[in-house]
């Protein structure tokens, strides 16, 4: 195993995320809650936790963990994900020692971020890029206002929310959780008196961190805290708090209705050209999105438009589905995109498979698709491929929610997808769309594009820039780089393919092919 354990004291850690700056970290809490399972593990999309460090303090604090399957899950992520490394507080390196004697030998193990270590490390540009899941702790001290706001119901205790805890363990139903905080007028879950519990009870941190993040994905609920406690919470949780904010105790509703909000034109024109950048051709279609993305921040700002829909057809592989992939890096990075392939699934019961079955039907407790991705990535983008494979009753339902912006899903629970933008895939031509698509459907797109091929231009280029960027990552890895001039005739010959996923493919064979011949002198056996 490659990962390198980096052993740090609190005092140091600043200097580590300096040294691995261009590294995102991660709590193992974060890795758990996306995905509990090893077979989940290694069927996810692996790829936000590339080049990344995860942070495995509080696992090895839990006196109750499964050390089995915790260093197989280690293991898994150790194998699946490219360049991961693991920290831990120096205050645990022994008991993790005993908990996993296996896992990382001697040279593998960085003490480096000690106490009495003494470097000099190059200040990065922003420390805080680096923190992946990042939190924005609310802090108070023990007003009469904030009293108020406990009354009103406005904030809420963590420890309120737990179902009971017992003297070892405590128990929660996170949908019960979830239902709590969306029925009620709650702003703010307080962490305080868990805080406090922790300084008895160290072997109760990782469990309650798994939950606190479950939490986070229920939309517009902040943490606040104790201003007093907020040095133990930082302590704990050094890689997902990253600002501490006083909620202003004395300011009145009316303060917030003084000015209009502002939206940031150069932001907003900045995201759209990074997203274009990365689509090959369709200069049309770019040019268009970016006047429509401008007009969807001022309507849905205003209430006007809650969903941007866009939809794409056209052949495999010449960039529809890679354009949502595109948004979501450029604009959610670090979160899973939201898919949806109606390819997989049968024509009976596609509906069900989406937002669920009713209750009391075979499945009705796992939910649906859509709604399970929903809650578990940040993202606001949503992929739906191969949406010729849809049914009527599937139409109607993106017919509803493309007006209104929100569904209800089979136990009658409404979820608001407002400032969502989905993209409607499909290897359709036009005059398949036109009769297979509903009239009152096609209304509701906001776009609606044919991609055709790349110009043999645009293909070259795109051959020539997959080219090198395979040689240098090549050379960077393993010391041997190949001559692009050696290879230019048969990269040339690959602008008659239309599809750029096979473009990729051939690209990386004749690459690959003359790396191998420099790698081995010449001397394949």
């Amino acid at each position: 195993m490659d990962s390198i354990l980096y052993v740090y004291d609190t005092t140091k850690l600043s200097d580590l995320r300096k040294r691995l700056n261009d590294y995102k970290f991660y709590s193992i809490a974060y890795c758990f809650n996306k995905s509990d399972t090893l077979d989940n593990l290694y069927t996810m999309d692996l790829e936000q936790f590339e080049k990344s460090v995860i942070d495995l303090t509080n696992l090895v604090r839990d006196n109750n963990i499964n050390k089995i399957f915790s260093e197989r899950y280690i293991l898994a992520l150790c194998c699946s994900v490219e360049e991961i490394q693991f920290c831990i507080n120096c205050d645990l390196i022994e008991k993790f020692a005993e908990q996993f004697p296996y896992l990382f030998d001697d040279e593998h193990i960085d003490y480096e971020f000690q106490k009495n270590t003494e470097r000099e490390i190059s200040e990065p540009e922003s420390l805080s890029a680096n923190i992946a899941n990042a939190l924005i702790l609310n802090t108070y001290t023990n007003t009469e206002k904030i009293k108020e706001c406990y009354k009103t119901g406005e904030i809420i205790s963590l420890s309120n929310l737990i179902d009971e805890c017992e003297g070892i363990s405590f128990r929660y139903n996170i949908d019960n959780i979830r239902k709590t905080l969306e029925s009620q007028n709650i702003k703010y879950v307080d962490i305080s008196s868990v805080i406090r519990m922790f300084r008895l009870r160290q072997d109760l941190i990782f469990p309650f961190e798994i939950l606190i993040q479950r939490i986070l994905l229920n939309g517009n609920i902040q943490y606040c805290i104790e201003q007093s406690l907020v040095a133990d919470a930082t302590a704990l949780f050094p890689f997902w708090i990253i600002e501490k904010k006083p909620i202003n105790e004395e300011k009145d509703e009316n303060d917030f209705i003084k000015e209009p909000p502002q939206i940031d034109v150069g932001e907003v024109s900045l995201l759209s050209q990074k997203i274009c950048e990365k689509l090959r051709g369709h200069d049309e279609f770019k040019k268009d999105f970016h006047k429509n993305l401008l007009k969807f921040f001022f309507l849905n700002r205003m209430g006007e438009q809650k969903i941007l829909s866009i939809m794409l057809c056209g052949n495999s592989g010449i960039g529809k589905t890679q354009f949502a992939k595109f948004m979501s890096e450029t604009m959610f990075p670090r979160e899973p995109l939201i898919k949806i392939n109606f390819g997989n699934y049968s024509t009976e019961g596609v509906l069900n498979s989406l937002i669920g079955s009713p209750l009391g039907y075979v499945g009705s407790e796992e939910g649906g698709e859509l709604i399970n991705k929903i809650t578990t990535s940040k993202t606001k983008i949503i992929l739906i491929d191969e949406f010729e494979k849809a049914t009527p009753s599937v139409y109607n339902f993106f017919y509803e929610l493309l007006e209104d912006g929100i569904f209800t899903d089979r136990h009658g629970v409404e979820h608001n997808l407002n400032g969502y933008i989905i993209v409607f895939t499909s290897n359709m031509t036009q005059s398949e769309y036109s009769k297979k698509i509903p009239d009152s459907l096609k209304s509701r797109f906001d776009m609606v594009y044919y991609f055709v091929d790349l110009p043999i231009e645009e293909k070259q280029q795109y051959i020539q820039v997959t080219a090198l960027r395979l040689i240098e990552k090549l050379e960077k890895n393993f010391g041997k780089k190949v001559n692009i001039q050696d290879i230019s005739l048969e990269l040339s010959e690959l602008s008659q393919y239309n599809n750029l996923r096979n473009i990729k493919k051939a690209v990386e064979d004749r690459v690959f092919n003359a790396f191998l011949d420099i790698y081995v002198d010449g001397t394949i056996e």
